[in-house]
């Protein structure tokens, strides 16, 4: 073993460690019984009244002023008591004495268990002096904090302290320990600390060398949740492309109960570093959360691969010599009225895939969302006020959107014409009537500068491409000016449903929308240039949109009676709907017709024009265009079975789902001057056998599509085919599966019930199935993920004609985990991609559990993360730096 292992376990004991400590067991409540005798207080040393009992006897000796008590003797003296098998008191010395018993085969039984506070003591034999507060105690074992001090004599001060000799130091609770840490003398502060004298590590009764002079470790019995200040020592390793390294090694600072701050740093021989601060917080019944920020210095020895940008299986993105990460999550308790919450990651857009101490998840993830949020909701008030800070980035195109602020505010639906007659319950036309509002209010800035081209025309004053700026101080006259400020102001007024022809449900509602901004655009063709001229100008407006919607929907009911053996019963539920909707035309109002160019038309002997919006790509877009009177239509089907409970010989019936939702909807807009008909959207969902969730969903077009193109034409596809009402333009299917040993453990008690018992293989005698037997009570899980899209995109297939071009896109995830024995558990998660015709990122953790030790295995067996890491810790976070690591990580294979 390299020598340099030999540092954490130095460091270890030579300094504090920080340490989340257990507290103190629950005290044991002694028995008492029958035979019982209560000594008043007597004049002299003895400060307070000593009450004894004992299960056999109990014998006085008043010459000698001692009692002598056998069997299940039990003491309270104050704070302190005293249980054991035999026990002497002797008011002339004020000593108690107290020793065990052994029974017929030798064990022992009633070993002495002394108690003072919080503190508990078990021992072969104990003496202890009322009047000094002093004792001595032999073959000793007592908890301090979440480690054991085992001691053969052990000496009581009256401050509390405790004296060990030969003494040894574990966080095994086993009689007989694990591993402890072996010391001649140690001093110990009850609920405090220990010290001890030179030291070394003694692992399944094998001394070993590590060690050193003295050792300090802290036991407080005092439950913090931060834990206490101390050293966090570091971990050793070494990389390919950063060099040898100290990582996450700091301190730890408990400020208080609710607040734990952590100070660590990366160091590597190459010139890289890192510094982290992380903090943790709560609050009972208020508030808990965690906040870290990290910054990172990059420097490689190869300085012309540090611009690399691409990754392959031997290089990683090396953009950004200088990164950070800021990482927060705060989560209030659920109380009424205000609450504050927070979500954040963000940061450089290569800091997670450039710095190893960050998780697999955030550097496989491209894109990362935070929310910073207060919401304010009164249960006496129909307001509801929540404001928002929203940032979002994408690590790819590295573009950055905020939203800075945005703010809703909600009015629950209201019934004005209820306020003049309090007592009314509804029924009255008038008193139906509900009104609400609704406001969302938002400032975006964005580092991606789009383009405002137009299709068909030229442009003056327009962005001319597309880009994504980097964030600094130079271009933030840039985003600013760029950025976008709009309010939608909703005023939904429905009504409640209303019953007709009996079976009829009507809903009607109208709506009032208004959009507010403080810019639009103005556009003038100059002719000299043969384009129109883009102007922004600074200008409030106001986009008011209305209309009127009513919908009619009934419920249609159907049964069958099925003489299975189990399934005697289908019900069939169809819900049809109907829906109109009503907008007018504000075309003119939000637009214009803008001149394209000199050249008049030869076929109109018009001079071209082109509609173009005051508001184009603005935060809420410009409102429909074109007259509204759209018709809409849906179905939905729900099929349920009634079958024989398997459980129950009785007639016991339930109920089970066999299609839980089959609907279509599409839709006719009679003001369009084409391509009435909407395209008809359809999904299914069921569960199969209570565990395979089944979803899909498509889309049809009943429209023809250009042979070379793709474009849709204004001609039904049954024009061209009379077999071909619509055709598929995309679909989804998605299948997942839950599996676990309750499946597996029905079918095979039934399969159980089946079999003649007279012909029933055993295992005992049947070797062929012994060795196909498989016990499925082993706790395993086990969960399959598959998704598959088609799209369409009605282009004729030039190698085919007769088919049309389509893409397919595939894929398959599975993870679980399997839990060999009560001691070993295993996960797992990886997928397959049918594109590459590959794995994704696979890997497979074990863990052993070694009672006060345990171990944990990570492998990632291929791919660009290709890693593995072995680890064997002691259990107890007092211990937590005490571990042996071999790892191979992505950066150092």
């Amino acid at each position: 073993m390299r020598i340099l292992l030999l540092l954490p376990v130095v460091l270890l004991f030579t300094f504090s460690a920080r340490a989340q400590t257990a507290p103190p067991p629950v005290p044991t409540v002694l028995p008492t019984d029958s035979i019982k005798v209560n000594q008043d207080s007597i004049q002299g040393d003895i400060t307070t009244t000593i009450k004894y009992s004992a299960k056999d006897s109990i014998v006085f000796h008043v010459e000698e002023r001692q009692v002598n008590m056998y069997g299940g003797s039990t003491i309270d003296y104050g704070d302190m008591s005293l249980k054991a098998a035999n026990t002497v008191i002797d008011y002339n010395t004020n000593l108690i004495s107290a020793a065990g018993a052994k029974d017929s085969t030798g064990k022992d039984v009633d070993t002495p268990v002394f108690k003072q506070g919080a503190e508990m003591y078990t021992a072969h034999q104990m003496n202890y002096n009322f009047k000094t507060k002093r004792g001595r105690t032999t073959g000793v074992v007592t908890r301090q904090g979440e480690g054991f001090l085992h001691a053969e004599v052990v000496k009581r001060a009256p401050d509390e302290a405790i004296w060990a000799s030969h003494a040894m130091y574990t966080t095994c609770d086993l009689p007989h320990p694990h591993f402890y840490i072996n010391s001649s003398r140690m001093k110990a502060y009850p609920g405090k600390k220990i010290f001890s004298g030179p030291f070394n590590l003694v692992f399944a009764d094998i001394p070993t060398p590590l060690g050193f002079l003295f050792g300090y470790f802290p036991t407080p019995s005092k439950r913090k949740s931060t834990g206490n200040s101390g050293l966090i020592v570091p971990t050793f390793g070494e990389t390919r492309e950063l060099g040898f390294y100290l990582r996450q090694g700091g301190y730890y600072f408990a400020l208080n109960e609710n607040i734990g701050v952590s100070l660590l740093g990366d160091i590597y021989s190459f010139g890289s570093w890192n510094a982290t601060l992380q903090s943790t917080y709560a609050k009972r019944y208020a508030y808990r959360g965690n906040f870290s920020a990290s910054f990172s210095a990059t420097k490689y020895p190869d300085e012309d691969a540090s611009q690399e940008l691409t990754t392959s299986a031997g290089r990683f993105p090396r953009a950004e010599p200088r990164s950070f990460w800021l990482q927060w999550s705060h989560t209030p308790a659920p109380k009424p009225g205000g609450q504050f919450s927070a979500s954040v990651r963000a940061g450089s857009n290569f800091y997670n895939r450039q710095n190893y101490s960050n998780s697999i998840a955030n550097r496989l993830s491209p894109a990362f969302n935070s929310t910073i949020q207060y919401q304010r909701a009164d249960p006496n008030s129909p307001v509801t006020f929540t404001i928002s800070a929203l940032q979002s980035q994408n690590a790819t195109t590295r573009q950055m959107d905020f939203t800075l602020p945005q703010m809703t505010l909600g009015v629950n639906r209201q019934y004005p014409f209820r306020l003049l007659n309090k007592n009314a319950t509804g029924g009255n036309f008038l008193q139906d009537i509900a009104i609400a509002y609704n406001l969302t209010a938002s400032n975006r800035i964005t580092n991606a500068v789009q383009s405002n081209s137009l299709s068909g025309v030229n442009l003056i004053g327009a962005e001319p491409y597309d880009t994504v700026l980097a964030i600094n101080p130079r271009n933030i006259p840039t985003f600013l000016r760029n950025a976008q400020f709009g309010a939608q102001h909703s005023f939904p007024i429905s009504m409640n449903s209303i019953r007709v022809l009996k079976y009829f449900s009507l809903s009607p509602s109208v709506f009032y929308n208004a959009t507010t901004y403080f810019k639009q655009l103005d556009y003038t063709y100059i002719q000299e240039a043969n384009a129109v001229r883009i102007d922004t100008l600074n200008k409030f407006s106001v986009l008011s949109t209305y209309g009127a919607s009513a919908s009619l929907t009934t419920r249609i009911y159907g049964s069958a009676n099925v003489n299975g053996k189990r399934l005697k019963m289908i019900r069939h539920q169809i819900t049809p709907a109907i829906s109109y909707n009503y907008a007018p035309d504000l075309q003119t109002a939000y637009g214009e017709n803008v001149q394209l160019s000199d050249i008049v038309n030869s076929t109109t002997g018009y001079v071209p024009t082109q509609y173009l919006s005051r508001y184009n790509n603005f935060l809420y877009g410009t409102p429909s265009q074109g007259l509204q009177s759209v018709v809409s239509f849906s179905v939905q089907n729900n099929v349920e079975g009634k079958i024989k409970a398997k459980s129950d010989t009785a007639d016991t019936f339930e109920k089970i789902s066999l299609i839980d939702n089959f609907s279509f909807n599409s839709g006719y807009n009679f003001a369009a001057d084409s391509f009435q008909f909407q395209p008809i959207n359809a999904q299914f969902r069921t569960v199969l056998f209570k565990r395979l969730n089944i979803f899909s969903s498509a889309n049809f077009d009943p429209y023809q599509s250009h042979p070379v193109t793709g474009r849709r034409m204004n001609a039904f596809l049954v024009q061209q085919n009379l077999l071909s009402v619509a055709r598929l333009t995309n679909a989804n299917l998605n299948l997942d599966i839950d599996l676990n040993p309750e499946v597996f453990r029905r079918k095979q008690e039934d399969a159980e019930a089946k079999a003649p018992s007279t012909n029933r293989p055993s295992l005992e005698t049947d070797e062929q199935l012994r060795q196909q037997y498989v016990d499925f009570t082993i706790p395993w899980t086990f969960r399959v993920n598959f998704t598959a899209n088609y799209f369409n995109t009605g282009q004729r297939d030039v190698n085919n004609p007769d088919r049309t071009v389509s893409t397919t896109t595939t894929s398959l995830g599975f993870d679980g985990s399997l839990g060999l024995t009560d001691k070993w558990q295993i996960t797992y998660n990886s997928g397959y991609d049918f594109k590459n015709k590959a794995l994704t990122y696979t890997s497979i953790n074990i863990h052993r559990d070694l009672h006060c030790w345990e171990m944990s295995i990570g492998w990632v067996p291929f791919g660009i993360y290709q890693s593995y890491s072995i680890n064997i810790n002691a259990r107890s976070s007092i211990l937590r730096d005490l571990k042996i690591t071999r790892s191979r990580t992505w950066q150092n294979r």
